[in-house]
């Protein structure tokens, strides 16, 4: 079942790559670029059962790792007992990008990661997740620090729903 969760999450990120407005938002000092999807911004049918008057809203956010340097590292394995041992080159490949799907509370700035998918530079999946939590409170959130890339990834994606809610009324 675990596995099958997984799977589900992996196809809903990416099925939502491909219909994508990315915008880039932010970058982080430590070259990470932060890009949400416009197209993907919409009001959320999840309640948090401690807060129901408030409207949540899911966003695709994207983050993209600066190029990082293939590592290989040695590994020396013994296959029997006495037998002459083995050097291995193992290569770690590094996180290129991250899908992730946000519910995100605009009244307090705060966020509950609900889905990531990470890719290496081959966009092979390295890690996926999706959250099992299947009733959800105030305290699930994370609160963003004002003049954070957190914060400035909120305030978009809020700023753009409140903008395309108005267009449509």
């Amino acid at each position: 079942m675990k596995r099958l969760s997984m799977l589900l999450a992996s196809s809903a990120l990416m099925i939502s790559a491909h219909g994508v407005n990315w915008v880039e938002v932010s970058e982080s000092s430590s070259g990470s670029t932060f890009s949400i999807d416009l197209d993907s911004i919409e009001s959320s049918d999840i309640n948090i059962i401690d807060e129901k008057d408030v409207e949540n809203i899911t966003v695709s956010m994207l983050r993209t790792y600066p190029a990082q340097k293939q590592i290989k590292k040695e590994k020396t394995a013994v296959k029997d007992k006495g037998a002459a041992k083995e050097k291995i080159d193992i290569k770690e490949n590094s996180i290129q990008r991250s899908d992730q799907q946000l519910l995100i509370s605009c009244k307090d700035a705060s966020y509950y990661k609900r889905a990531y998918v990470n890719y290496d530079a081959d966009d092979k999946v390295l890690k996926s997740w999706q959250s099992e939590k299947p009733i959800l409170t105030t305290k699930d959130f994370k609160v963003t620090a004002p003049k954070t890339v957190g914060r400035r990834l909120i305030e978009h994606a809020c700023d753009s729903y409140e903008q395309t809610k108005q267009q449509s009324v």
